[in-house]
């Protein structure tokens, strides 16, 4: 006795499934929208290197971010690398952080290097000698740049983002 799994019809109706999943797996990812944002940060005239950029909504929309070159330009990114951000009405954070190694964040002071030898010695890095008070706040970079900058409901800088190529300039003052 022969079996037959596929007739015509079943061929045909399994090639249609076929070629339909796969047509649907073509297309990539789906994003909304976003329009080319790009700008200069500065303060007090002077060009912001290496600062934070962040377009943030209030209505829920996805945010926009991007960091500043050496001559304070910054391009945003939504989705992809400098695609932009949505059209609509933007609160905007800047901040910028104290790089590792630079100057060191206030109230903080590098160990003498008798303690790190003696650390190093016994195995007590986490030690912390008499008289010594560790603080129990953030001790993370600091922001040179003044905090109502980096806060999103205290910020007084925002921006339009309309659907064509958006250059939004900031100067922000100390």
């Amino acid at each position: 006795m022969e079996v037959k799994f596929f007739g015509p019809r079943g061929l045909l109706l399994l090639t249609a499934c076929i070629l339909g999943l796969a047509s649907g797996c073509s297309r990539g990812r789906q994003y909304p929208p976003t329009h080319s944002v790009s700008g200069v940060v500065t303060v007090d005239g002077q060009p912001v290197a290496d600062a934070i950029v962040s377009f943030l909504s209030d209505n829920g929309q996805y945010p926009a971010n991007g960091s500043t070159d050496a001559s304070g330009r910054y391009e945003l990114t939504s989705f992809t690398r400098g695609d932009g951000a949505m059209e609509g009405s933007f609160r905007v954070t800047i901040v910028k952080y104290e790089k590792e190694g630079g100057d060191k964040a206030a109230g903080s002071a590098e160990k003498p290097a008798a303690e790190e030898a003696e650390a190093e010695e016994t195995g007590n890095e986490g030690y912390v000698p008499a008289g010594m008070v560790v603080s129990q706040h953030d001790t993370g970079p600091k922001n040179l740049l003044p905090k109502q900058y980096a806060d999103q409901q205290e910020t007084p800088l925002t921006a339009a983002v309309r659907a064509e190529e958006n250059s939004i300039d900031f100067d922000l003052s100390k």
